[in-house]
């Protein structure tokens, strides 16, 4: 059986937390086994609800299936690797411009003194 939090009941069904928390009340208060709860480390009771309660209760209009939701749990962590990574290539490109800049006024700086210096002078020879 699959089993899905809160957070993933809400993002689904675009409810607010405070109504999905509601409707656990509701539901251990029955003893329904639509919710189980788990102790986590820290003492606190993580909430669940059954993924076939959600679909006939809540998503009356379009049903997901267990498969869909791992594939979009999956994709929001690939998606903000992704974003980690794009963030930071970007700060290094960044880096890398401000390198090149600087080298390109050193460029220019080396090219004016080479500009200042006089090429030596040609001694006239008798039979020019």
């Amino acid at each position: 059986m699959e089993w899905i939090s809160i957070k993933e009941v809400c993002n689904l069904t675009n409810k607010s937390e405070s109504t999905i928390r509601n409707l656990a009340r509701k539901l251990k208060a029955s003893n329904s086994k639509n919710i189980r709860l788990e102790t986590l480390k820290t003492g606190h009771d993580k909430i669940l609800f059954k993924l076939s309660y959600v679909n006939s209760e809540l998503l009356i209009n379009k049903p997901i299936k267990s498969k869909q939701l791992k594939q979009d749990s999956n994709s929001d962590k690939m998606l903000s690797i992704l974003e980690r990574e794009l963030n930071e290539k970007n700060k290094q490109i960044e880096a890398l411009t401000d390198r090149l800049k600087e080298s390109n006024l050193l460029y220019a700086q080396l090219q004016e003194s080479i500009k200042l210096i006089e090429a030596p002078k040609k001694k006239k020879r008798w039979f020019w």
